[in-house]
């Protein structure tokens, strides 16, 4: 697949060409002086058909500057597998108990370097939890060995699961989650809960339901705010009398506040909420609006909304989004809009500024009737977030597409697309203590020169060409921290709160 490009129609923001820093470990791709839409990878060829087929969930960037995430086969169990920026992929890990076990939401990278997730379990005494889901941890060194069982949870009364979502980390070194719930299963309106490396699990709430004024059925991922607390979303519920859904904010502790109660305006926010580097929270409803296709909003920790888009799917070619939106170090969002189930009549990967300009970036994943096209190479049925590489190309999956021994429909793709944004460093956290450490992420970091926190010089370890740490001096304020290369300067594409 490598090597097929699709140019993408001009947009408003000017593609800026970047000259590529030659890596030592990993060589990410330059960016392309326009807009370019990328398959890399076919997932589900030859032999890894069982083992590599539809990428689901989100993507965790490792220290070795590769990417890491799950698979649900064709056969119900799942897979874990690693990605390459240039599309060379290898199947790590994969599932072989006799029971049905579904990673559906990807990894997270933990602070020891491995990764963690959770999975739905199905069939009452699953062989490998006796639960309905479960949290574990994976070390990609050790191969089919390295998937370990952390905790599971309570086993449901008849069929179904818990769903638990994706896994975030805090800066305590604890996994923050959350949990949908399901009627046969205890706490059936959802949790929110931590997770310890070793397994030690608190439910920090139970969500009551509709007509409580509680929120009901979180699905997306719970965000890490600059504040310290978590910002999430639950599909319903509420204090509205239409229980469209809430915004939420808890403590590492438990104190759950709601900041602000859907109604017809907006329903059903699936996708959680993404902080801005202006410091309020974007994210979408999957219907409402002005076209009922669902609405992209901006809000404040005071629950001042704002809505900027109301999607269309006649003029944007979106209808339902469900995927939590990305920030750019341009400071604009970015998000691929799809629906659930996959296939509802729309895709297309678009960016907002704060302000509300809307732009449709790529529309080139379903037909003129919303299905996926046949022997379509560009992969249709998006399945993941964008995200952001330190080269400042964005990378994703879809479900479907591409091309898989003949299969009209395809297993799924791993892509890239780039729209000419700079090189920059992931911070591995939004905030950090005085003389506490954090990792960051770039490219070209072997001889790194200097690591500086709003101007104050850090001392700092090159762990990786991909990977450092530094440790936060005294002095430093809130602000932006910058990376001298031997070949560039990278800078954050947020501010670090920097707590006394």
């Amino acid at each position: 697949m490598k090597g097929i490009h699709f140019q993408v129609k001009t947009l408003c923001v000017t593609a800026v060409g970047i000259t590529m820093v030659a890596l030592l470990f990993v060589a990410y791709p330059a960016p392309a002086q326009a807009q370019t839409y990328t398959p890399l990878y076919d997932f589900g060829v030859g032999n890894l058909y069982e083992t590599n087929s539809f990428p689901l969930g989100q993507i965790a960037l490792g220290r070795d500057g590769n990417f890491y995430s799950t698979v649900q086969n064709p056969n119900g169990h799942s897979g874990i597998y690693e990605i390459t920026p240039q599309g060379s992929a290898t199947v790590l890990w994969a599932d072989e108990s006799t029971s049905e076990t579904q990673c559906l939401t990807g990894l997270t990278l933990g602070p020891d370097g491995l990764f963690y997730g959770t999975c739905n379990t199905y069939g009452g005494n699953n062989d490998q939890t006796g639960g309905s889901g479960i949290v574990f941890k994976y070390d990609p060194s050790q191969g089919q060995s390295g998937f370990t069982v952390l905790y599971s949870f309570p086993e449901c009364n008849g069929s179904g699961s818990l769903y638990p979502n994706a896994l975030t980390l805090g800066t305590d070194g604890n996994f923050y989650g959350t949990t949908t719930g399901n009627s046969f299963c205890p706490n059936p309106d959802g949790t929110v809960f931590k997770v310890t490396p070793t397994g030690t699990f608190t439910t920090l709430h139970s969500f009551k339901g509709n007509g409580t004024g509680d929120g009901t059925s979180p699905m997306g991922p719970i965000t890490l705010g600059a504040d310290g607390n978590f910002y999430g979303t639950t599909q319903e519920g509420g204090n509205s009398s239409s229980n469209s859904g809430t915004v939420f904010k808890i403590t590492p502790k438990g104190k759950i506040k709601y900041i602000y109660n859907f109604a017809q305006a907006g329903y059903y926010p699936e996708a959680g909420v993404t902080q801005g580097a202006d410091g309020k929270f974007y994210g979408t409803t999957a219907s409402g609006g002005t076209y009922g296709d669902g609405t992209l909003f901006q809000l404040t920790t005071s629950g001042k909304i704002d809505y900027l888009h109301n999607f269309n799917y006649a003029v944007d070619d979106v209808d339902g989004p469900i995927n939590p939106l990305t920030l750019g170090n341009d400071g604009n969002l970015y998000g691929p809009a799809n629906c659930y189930p996959w296939g509802c009549g729309a895709e297309s990967l678009y960016d907002i500024t704060t302000k509300g300009v809307y732009n449709d970036l790529y529309s080139g994943f379903t037909n003129p009737e919303g299905a996926c096209p046949d022997q379509s190479v560009t992969g249709c049925y998006l399945s993941s977030p964008m995200f952001l590489a330190p080269n400042g190309i964005f990378y994703g999956t879809t479900m479907q597409g591409g091309v898989y021994q003949g299969d009209p429909i395809g297993h799924g793709v791993f892509y890239s697309f780039s729209n000419g944004l700079k090189p920059y460093i992931i911070l591995q956290f939004p905030r950090g203590t005085t003389g506490s450490t954090i990792g960051i992420f770039g490219q070209g970091l072997t001889g790194t020169k200097s690591v500086s926190f709003n101007g104050i010089t850090a001392t700092f370890t090159v762990v990786s060409d991909a990977y450092l740490t530094a440790t936060i001096p005294t002095g430093a304020t809130t602000g932006y921290v910058t990376v001298s290369t031997p070949s560039s300067t990278l800078k954050s594409a947020i501010k670090l709160t920097v707590v006394k």
